[in-house]
């Protein structure tokens, strides 16, 4: 994969139902790599991810876990953007529960 950096195409932002998407996969990701891979690769097709953006994904898949908030708000839209703060406030509480 070529990077991010060097890529001519800028990737159109991320909208809120492929963001909702991505973290379901990057929380997959944790007990199963393999297995999340394949299924990005099969809904990414099937979800109309341009071919910059499945690149972005998969560049956010080999990200440290403290990383991929920050780089994905970079790539979402603002609705989509509203999803990843939802998301991670929820896994901020229930991390804080589980304490």
């Amino acid at each position: 994969m070529t990077s991010l950096a060097q890529s001519s195409a800028q990737p159109l932002p991320l909208d809120a139902s492929q963001v909702s998407l991505v973290l379901e996969l990057l929380d997959m990701r944790r007990l199963a790599p393999k297995e999340t891979a394949a299924r990005f690769f099969q809904l990414g097709h099937q979800s109309g991810f341009s071919l910059e953006q499945r690149d972005v994904v998969e560049w956010l898949f080999e990200l440290d876990e403290s990383q991929v908030a920050g780089m994905l708000m970079n790539f979402a839209d603002d609705e989509a953007r509203a999803v990843v703060r939802e998301q991670l406030a929820y896994e901020a509480r229930l991390d804080y529960v589980l304490s």
